[in-house]
């Protein structure tokens, strides 16, 4: 196949499933560069779910790093931003303080917020009758070194070409704004997945929401499962985005004057109970991905 043009040797790998691929990278060093060149346009893993949570541990294996990992070519400009986002402690994820507090792993909470790393957990597909694998990569909650910076990257670069099942950030989301630092000047990173679940609490919720609307390519009709404080299960998905005039509907400012922003309509309905129904809007500034508000309108 190396005497063969490049575009047939494309559409004979496109014909490779994800596993097949991997083996052909390891064993071949004119395609894994071919691969690496038109990596979107080819198979890609499916995993069941991802889950990146602060208190579960399971006896699971840690992921492998290639030897590549970190040949990212880093400029002095990036590097320089990096720095100052370990020097400022901007962290790598947020976690419902909460809900968190209501989980009853006091030992291993104890252990948590001595180190402040966080599992990020891969479940692969089961298949063949064989039990699903988990992997694990720990997240340091503050990176404190450049190399850390560059294996998160590495390995969300990974994930991009993942399809899940399942994406799971009941209490953890990983920073949307770090996530752009990562990849400063790149196409935005987006995780492809069936169904997004997430718990919203009355602190940070809109974080879940920055996270899934930014990083997150849902493809399950309905495909967004979202819990609160209330114990009621809703299950919705994004209607729309356009920038508007949009009236915020704070109590005690009837008269408020509409602000032109970008806004996302979400629509959700009870799982168990279709008649509860709701409207969340989350607001952005014109031209910025920073949250600038999140409203609900309940219809009962």
């Amino acid at each position: 196949m190396n005497l063969l043009p490049a575009k047939t040797n494309l559409d004979v790998i496109k014909c490779l499933n994800f596993n097949q691929l991997n083996n052909m990278q390891q064993s071949n060093r004119h395609f894994c560069a071919l691969i690496n060149k038109y990596k979107n346009e080819l198979a890609i893993k499916v995993c069941d779910s991802i889950e990146l949570v602060v208190y579960k541990n399971y006896v699971c294996k840690q992921v492998e790093q290639d030897p590549g990992a970190l040949d990212f070519n880093l400029s002095e400009e990036l590097k320089l931003k990096w720095k100052a986002a370990i020097q400022e402690k901007i962290p790598m994820y947020f976690y419902d303080y909460v809900y968190f507090s209501k989980v009853k792993f006091e030992e291993t909470n104890q252990k948590y917020k001595m180190n402040e790393i966080a599992n990020l957990f891969l479940i692969s597909e089961e298949t063949y009758g064989t039990a699903p694998k988990v992997l694990r990569l720990q997240v340091q909650r503050y990176p404190e070194t450049i190399e850390e910076m560059l294996i998160y990257r590495y390995w969300l670069e990974r994930l991009s070409h993942c399809f899940f099942e399942n994406i799971n950030a009941e209490h953890t989301v990983l920073n949307p704004g770090m996530i752009d630092l990562l990849f400063d000047g790149s196409p935005p990173l987006k995780l492809q997945t069936k169904y997004f679940h997430f718990y919203a609490d009355l602190y940070d919720s809109h974080k879940k929401f920055e996270f899934m609307y930014h990083h997150v390519t849902i493809h399950g009709s309905k495909g967004i499962y979202y819990g609160d404080n209330s114990k009621l299960k809703m299950r919705g998905e994004m209607k729309k985005e356009e920038e508007r005039f949009y009236q915020p509907q704070d109590e005690g400012k009837e008269e408020e004057e509409g602000v032109f922003c970008k806004v996302v309509d979400y629509e959700f309905f009870g799982v168990d109970k279709p008649e509860k129904h709701v409207k969340m809007y989350l607001c952005f500034p014109i031209g910025s991905k920073k949250f600038m508000s999140l409203e609900y309108d309940w219809n009962h």
